[in-house]
Parts: structure tokens; C-alpha cells; sequence
């Protein structure tokens, strides 16, 4: 299997891992939509998304392993891309990375020890309700960041169509001045065998026989 054939499987990778880390975020907003966006001080409010987010941190060790793994499945189509990256493209692929590398690490940092924080009940210098929106803002700003990398993935896929296809009309311009060229030539060649046997013709039509000769001397 030729490397021009396993980069699709890289877009691939990186376009499915980056929508399911949306979606798990997504799950997600209802809760942060009300105590960070819709700004409610209501104690409920606070009390139902920490709840949430201690069920989500409590939730068995392999849920959270199939995420991380998801993820790094991200990383993997980054890394197949990246290998031989494209020479007009690459800053593309390197983009890519690296606001995919900025969402896991406010993943880790940010998200993660909220949620530890919530199951442990233990903010630190802040309340609970902060930690809460904490945790929100730091789920708006991968969802930006994440939704950067779908617009690289998406202008790549754009610059690459464009590029084909402009090869492909100038390909078939090529071909269509080269099969006129031909057809040109082909006739040429045909006048030129035309006035060849033309002028043959005629030198025969006008060269004595041996029969005229023959007339010629009897009446000499």
C-alpha cells in the first residue's frame, strides 16, 4: 500500500476524533449553558451540574479510557499526515496539530481537574459555582479550538480539489491542442502526398510513349 493512500485514512482519523470530542462536550452544554451563558444564580442550577459532572468523573475507568483512546486516534491521523507532509499544504497538517495538541492539554489541565475537583470536593482558592464555570469556559474554548481544526481540514480539502482541478482543465486543454496539432498535421501530410502525386500524374500524362515516338519517325 502506497503513503498516498493512507493519508486518507489520516483525515479520517483526525475528522472522527474531533467530532467525537464535540459530541462529548456537546453532552455537556445544557448544564454549562445555564450557569455560565445564561448567567442563573440559582443554587439548583449550580447543584444539578455538579452533580453531572460528578457523575461523568465518577464514571467507570473505561469510559474514560475509550475517550482518551478516541483521541488519540487524533493524534495518530495528525502524525500519518505529517510524515510526508505535503510541501504546499504543510502548514495546514502543522496547524492542525497543534490547535488539536492545545485542546487535549485544556482537556487535561482545565477540564479533568474540574471534574476531579467536583468528585473530591475540593476547589482550592475558589467556590464550587467558579470551579463549575471554570469548567464551562473551558469547554467553549476547545470547541473553538477544535472547530479551528475542522476549518484547516476543511481548507485543505478545498485548496487540494481546487488544485486537481485545475490540473485536470489543463491537462485536457493540453490534450485538446495536441489532438488539433495532430489533426492539422495529418491533413498537411495529406496535401503534401496530394500535389506529390498531382505532379507525378501529370509528367506522365505529358512523357511521349513509345508508340507516339514510333508515328514520329515514320513520318520523318
Amino acid at each position: 500500500m502506497a503513503y498516498k493512500d493512507i493519508v486518507p485514512i489520516g483525515n479520517g482519523l483526525i475528522i472522527g476524533a474531533t467530532s467525537f470530542a464535540l459530541g462529548v462536550i456537546y453532552a455537556n452544554f445544557p448544564y454549562d449553558l445555564q450557569t455560565l451563558w445564561l448567567a442563573h444564580t440559582s443554587g439548583d442550577i449550580f447543584e444539578n451540574s455538579l452533580n453531572h459532572y460528578k457523575t461523568w468523573g465518577s464514571a467507570p475507568v473505561y469510559v474514560h479510557y475509550i475517550f482518551h483512546f478516541v483521541l488519540g486516534l487524533g493524534f495518530l491521523g495528525c502524525f500519518i499526515k505529517l510524515y510526508k507532509p505535503n510541501e504546499e499544504a504543510k502548514y495546514f497538517e502543522y496547524g492542525t496539530l497543534a490547535l488539536y495538541m492545545v485542546a487535549v492539554v485544556v482537556y487535561l489541565t482545565n477540564l479533568r481537574v474540574g471534574v476531579a475537583s467536583a468528585v473530591a470536593g475540593q476547589w482550592g482558592d475558589v467556590d464550587s459555582g467558579t470551579g463549575i464555570n471554570v469548567i464551562a469556559a473551558s469547554q467553549f474554548l476547545i470547541v473553538l479550538v477544535l472547530i479551528g481544526v475542522f476549518i484547516l481540514q476543511g481548507g485543505l480539502y478545498y485548496a487540494e480539489w481546487y488544485d486537481n482541478k485545475l490540473k485536470e482543465e489543463f491537462f485536457k486543454k493540453e490534450a485538446e491542442i495536441a489532438s488539433k496539432a495532430a489533426v492539422d498535421a495529418g491533413k498537411q501530410q495529406e496535401e503534401v502526398v496530394g500535389e506529390s502525386t498531382g505532379v507525378e500524374t501529370e509528367a506522365k500524362e505529358t512523357a511521349p510513349t513509345k508508340k507516339t515516338k514510333r508515328i514520329i519517325k515514320k513520318k520523318v
